[in-house]
């Protein structure tokens, strides 16, 4: 099984960079709903991060 894990770091700033433009265009209500939303997708992604990590 080929590990791909090397594509989801630049992935991850991608999708960094989308949210910080999707931010700037949300009211504060939208944004405190969004950012709870992020966050918890956030941490999926670090521990995806993590569990594919190469020794």
């Amino acid at each position: 099984m080929k590990n791909s894990g090397y594509y989801t770091g630049p992935l991850f700033v991608r999708e960094l960079e989308r949210l910080k433009e999707e931010y700037i265009q949300l009211d504060i209500e939208d944004m405190k709903v969004m950012m709870k939303e992020d966050i918890l997708l956030l941490e999926k992604a670090v521990n995806m991060l993590c569990k594919n990590k190469v020794y």
